[in-house]
């Protein structure tokens, strides 16, 4: 159950990205910023994910970037 805990976040984080219009980019990129502190946070795992949802990867991508 331990193995689910980071792929519900890194689910979280593209569905922050997928839904940036309804609840603002500034929440997304706290909530990328906090899970980047993360140890063991993966940026390749989670891009990995957002290539799935076309909405959230564009702007996840440019964003890791920036913080990266």
């Amino acid at each position: 159950m331990a193995s689910s805990a980071p792929a519900r976040s890194e689910r979280s984080i593209v569905d922050l990205y997928r839904l940036r219009h309804l609840e603002g980019l500034e929440l997304a990129r706290e909530a990328l910023r906090a899970w980047l502190r993360r140890p063991g946070a993966q940026p390749a795992a989670l891009l990995e994910l957002a290539g799935a949802f076309p909405a959230a990867g564009g702007q996840l991508r440019a964003d890791l970037e920036v913080l990266l």
